[in-house]
């Protein structure tokens, strides 16, 4: 019976420097953001902010960004106001949809 243990902490010895060597290491994180020549990237998300899923009630997300010298971008907004189910198809225009009463 002690030679079993005496095995098992061997081993158990032995794998140390291994296991110690598996949790070591570098961590890096990238945004994902493709930028060269002196260009700068930049990635920014909403959150939390209640659009993409079911909405109840109005609810806008405006999101902009640029970096760098000559940066430029174009800001999409969509908008609904007033309607039970609409579904938007945000693709390069800036689109807004207006409810009013029929009667």
């Amino acid at each position: 019976m002690a030679s079993t243990r005496t095995a098992r902490v061997i081993a158990a010895a032995a794998a140390l420097p291994l296991a110690a060597a598996l949790f070591s290491g570098v961590a890096m994180a990238d945004n994902g953001a493709f930028a060269n020549n002196g260009s700068n990237a930049g990635v920014a998300t909403v959150n939390g902010s209640g659009v993409g899923g079911n909405n109840h009630g109005n609810s806008t997300t405006t999101q902009q960004q640029a970096v760098g010298s000559g940066a430029s971008n174009q800001n999409n907004t969509a908008q609904v106001n007033g309607s039970a189910f609409t579904a938007l198809d945000q693709s390069n225009e800036n689109l807004a949809v207006n409810f009013s009463e029929l009667w």
